[in-house]
This record gives structure tokens, sequence and C-alpha cells, in this order.
């Protein structure tokens, strides 16, 4: 039983080392020299890295060397929404092959810890709150910060104890990691049926385009804070990256599109139903024309990708102009429909993919729960200081 272990609590600096990743800058990204590949939040999900889509700026050899990624180093989100600051993952890459950006912070471990249960922990200090607790909140953004995290006191078991959670845990990433790739099959139908749709709509003149701004309004959200944020509360909180939790009060009483803002959920479009609350990272839909429906706009703004639209320089940011400059197909309302009954078919399946994969991640969470159930807390005071 892991309870049954001696745990030795020592920071977080004392069993690996903690390192912020480069700034990136226009002028880095337009600097002569060798243009090299680097990881940024976009990149690292939680447990796996999306090595799909990666950008490049200037490195230097010594920079290469200072920055430079090797196999188990573990990268975690340092700027994020709150609710994922900290988000972590494995490097799974050929040593040397990705520098990171300084959205991320690198933790290489030393002799006395193996990162499948290094990154176990810090993934518990994600769900658990420990991260938030001592993050640097700003009007849109949470930072974890290299020398807080560093200061963390770490559960320390012993090495073969290590590799016992990690030997666990692995037949449960390994189911993830299953679900994950059947789920992304599921999108890929769902998508492709929609592209077939929304492309023959957008055939030159087979329908008549309006202006996105002629069509809806858009207000921007509110505090996080002034939701009153509780884990009983009655409506669910929806930031620039989705579900935030839930508070005891709303912003809008629904059907609500939400639009993610700023950071690198920018670009991001979510529907809810009903009455909801958007934090002030996000946009969201305040009145819709008559002859519209709400979840069609939702469906094709999503559709449309808003975020290669966004910013590019500094934070990621999208902006109401840019919203509201896109042309949106002028379907019947029947027509309309038909793209959101076809959407919700595959929406269903695919939320029933992630309620088994919510499922399979408590159990993660539950392995090294108890481990941490009994360590310091004291400590999220000092350490936010």
């Amino acid at each position: 039983m892991l309870t049954d272990l001696e745990v030795d609590w020592v920071p977080v600096a004392e069993v690996g080392e903690v390192r912020m990743g480069k700034q990136l800058s226009p002028a880095s990204s337009r600097e002569s020299g060798i243009q090299f590949p680097y990881l940024r939040v976009a990149n690292v999900l939680d447990g796996w890295i999306d090595y799909s889509d990666v950008n490049s700026m200037s490195f230097d050899a010594v920079e290469r060397k200072k920055y430079g990624l090797i196999p188990g180093d573990i990268l975690l989100n340092e700027g994020q929404s709150l609710e994922l600051v900290g988000r972590s993952a494995i490097y799974d890459g050929d040593p040397g092959a990705y520098c990171f950006q300084n959205t991320l912070i690198r933790f290489r471990g030393g002799e006395r810890v193996i990162p499948e249960y290094a990154q176990a922990v810090f993934s518990q200090w994600v769900s658990d709150g420990t991260f938030a607790s001592i993050a640097k909140k700003t009007t849109s953004i949470a930072h974890l910060g290299g020398d807080r995290f560093a200061k963390i006191p770490f559960p320390l078991i012993p090495l073969a104890q290590q590799f016992q959670v990690a030997r666990v845990l692995d037949s449960v990433v390994e189911s993830e990691r299953s679900l994950r790739r059947v789920m992304k099959k599921k999108l890929k139908i769902r998508d492709g049926l929609l592209d077939s749709i929304l492309n023959f709509c957008g055939e030159e003149g087979r329908v008549e385009f309006v202006p996105c701004g002629e069509v809806i309004k858009m207000a921007g959200g509110a505090p996080l804070g002034q939701a009153r944020p509780n884990s009983n509360g009655r409506y669910p909180i929806v930031s620039s990256g989705g579900l935030a939790g839930r508070g005891d009060r709303n912003i809008t009483s629904g059907p609500a599109i939400v639009i993610g803002r700023v950071g690198e959920g920018a670009g991001s479009v979510h529907f809810a139903k009903g009455p909801v609350w958007v934090t002030d990272n996000a946009l969201w839909v305040s009145r819709v024309s008559p002859g519209w429906v709400a979840e069609f706009l939702a469906i094709y703004l999503r559709w449309r990708d808003l975020g290669k639209l966004r910013s590019q320089t500094g934070q990621p940011l999208i902006t109401q102009g840019v919203i509201n400059r896109i042309g949106i197909p002028h379907l019947g309302l029947d027509e309309q429909r038909k793209v959101v009954q076809i959407s919700n078919v595959w929406d269903d399946e695919f939320s029933k993919s992630c309620e088994c994969l919510r499922k399979i991640r408590s159990v993660r969470s539950g392995i090294i729960g108890d481990l941490l159930s009994d360590g310091p807390r004291s400590y999220r005071s000092t350490v936010a200081d």
C-alpha cells in the first residue's frame, strides 16, 4: 500500500533541475541564424505531447544546449488558465530535437526520482488544486512560476516503490492512450462530415455569406471570482480553455456561444445550452439575430478554426473586430438544424468516450492521491508569497 510507505518531503528543486524556457519575442522569431523548433503550452497536454503543430524561432548553439530537451524531461504549463496551470507531460522525442518556450517549465529529474513517478505527482497537484493555490493570477491567465514550483515539498519515496507506482500507472495510461485514439477517429469522422457539408455551402454562388458582426453581438466575460466558484455551484464556468469549474452565479441564461479571447485558448469556441458564467479571458454572444440557430453558429465558427486568425505577437489574442468580419453562410433554418443534428450525433458518441476517459483518469488520480493526502499543506501560503 502506498499509504504504508515512508515519505520524505523535500523541495522539488532537491530532486531535479527546474528551468524556465526561452522568452518568445517578435525579434527572436525574425532573427537570422538557425530557426529551431520549440514546444509551447499548446503542445503540452494532460500526460502527452502533441508534436503536430510546432513553431520555430532562433536558438544559438549555447541556447540549444541550455533549452534543449532529452527523453524523460517533464514539461509543465507555466502560464495557463487557473484550472490548468501546471499541466504536464513527459518529453519522449529525440534528444535535442526540440527546445522549449518560457510558457513552460522544464523539470529534469535527478538520480532519486524517475520521470513517470514525478509526472504522476505533478498531475495530482493539478487535480487537487496545489498548483492553482500558489499561482500568481492576472486578469486572464495564471502563472505557476519556476521559483514557486521549485519550493513545493515533493513526496520522495524509495526508487523501487516509484517503479512499482509507475508500473501500475502505465496500464492506466495505456488505456487512456487507446481511448484517445478512438476519440480522435470519432472527431475525424465528424469533421469530415461537416467539411463536406460546409465546404459545399461555401462553393461560389450556392449561398449568401453574411458578416458575423451582422449576425451576433458579443460581450466580454467577467472575473472568475465573481462567479463565486465552488464544487457544488449551480452553474458551469466557461473560460477560454473550456469548462473551468462551477459557481453560484451565471452571466447569461443561455444558450451561450463562448469564444476564447486571449491565451492559448484564443479562438476556441464552446457552446452551452443553459445558463453559464463566462470568465474574462473569453467573449460570449449576447444576441443572435432572428433567422439564425445559435448552435449552428457555434459549430460553424468552431469549424472555421478561429485560432488561425489570432495575433501571433506576444500573448495570443483574437479581437471582436476579426471575428465580426468572418462570413457566415446564410442557410435556411431547416438546413442549419440539420447541420446541428449531424454534429450532435457524433458529439454524443464523443461524450461517451469522454466519460470513460474521466473514469480512467479518476483511477489514475486515486493511485497517487492517497500518497499525497497526508503531506504538508501549510506550504501553500508561504510558497505563494
